[in-house]
């Protein structure tokens, strides 16, 4: 292994990706050097070097059965563009006080493009299906368009699985279409912005729908021009609600809130855990 000196970290924000959980260790890619690293629970850096070497490290602490997975269902948490495993932590605390193992997933959403997302993400989901019965996910926005790129490449998932996603661009996004025509847009979206529009040529308009219950929940103001007066209809201020709904999706329901705030919303904790537990949304209190 390389010398390392244990190093406390900030988790990984915008630039390294989550390849790998158990229990509350994670192993991260850097998306500019490649290099790989082992965070302990509190964040601290235990290892780093090659994915191999990490995968080592992390397999002698598992032998030492001073890390055990308590649960045998497990939540992938994925959060949005330019946004981090953070801004889902209240969501991550629900679904933990309701029985699961959640892996808040963190991935550099404005470093690069879709395919490379969904390679990252489709290895957190196969490793983690390795240590449970049922991993179901819960994504924001950008991250339900993760999760179809993921779950759509199945014929037959290879563990049990459903999906909540929270103010997803299914149909694409208005608002992206209206930035890239804007110049600098290449450097504010990044690489994925250009797969998100509802423009036939964005990747978002080429994914299908996965093999298993999806539950969409909207954020909407409850009005014909919605809170964006340049989005068609209702919407949360960034994705128009009928451009969440997805064909073959098990559920769909509404909350008044804003993209931003709708995982926070009190009808949205409850209506996640209900999908997840009975493959249905209920009545909102």
């Amino acid at each position: 292994m390389p010398p390392n000196i244990p190093t406390k970290t900030l988790g990984g924000k915008q630039f390294w990706g989550d390849l790998r959980f158990y229990g509350a260790w994670r192993i991260q890619q850097h998306v500019l050097t490649g290099h790989c690293r082992l965070l302990d629970g509190g964040m601290v850096r235990r290892s780093w070097g090659s994915r191999e070497e990490c995968d080592g490290a992390l397999a002698d602490v598992i032998a030492t059965g001073k890390v055990k997975i308590e649960t045998k269902k497990a939540c992938l948490l994925v959060h949005g563009y330019i946004r981090s495993k953070d801004s889902l932590s209240t969501m991550k605390a629900h679904l933990e006080a309701n029985g699961y193992t959640v892996y808040d997933v963190g991935y550099p959403s404005a470093q690069t493009d879709l395919g490379s997302l969904v390679a990252q993400l489709k290895a957190v989901y196969e490793s983690t299906g390795e240590d449970f019965e049922r991993v179901d996910w819960v994504t924001h926005s950008l991250g339900g368009i993760l999760a179809r790129g993921v779950l759509t490449q199945y014929e037959t998932l290879p563990v049990e699985t459903r999906v909540v996603m929270m103010g997803p661009p299914n149909q694409g996004a208005v608002m992206a279409d209206l930035l890239l025509g804007w110049w600098p847009s290449e450097y504010i979206l990044g690489p994925v912005g250009k797969d998100l529009g509802k423009k036939m040529e964005a990747a978002v308009q080429t994914l299908g729908t996965p093999k298993c219950d999806v539950g969409i929940i909207a954020g909407a103001k409850g009005t014909e021009g919605g809170w964006n007066p340049l989005i068609p209809g209702d919407d949360d201020g960034v994705v128009g609600v009928e451009s969440t709904k997805l064909e073959g999706m098990k559920d769909w329901i509404s909350v008044r809130a804003l993209h931003t705030l709708i995982m926070n919303h009190p009808d949205t904790l409850a209506q996640v855990v209900r999908f997840l537990d009975k493959g249905a949304f209920g009545e909102k209190e």
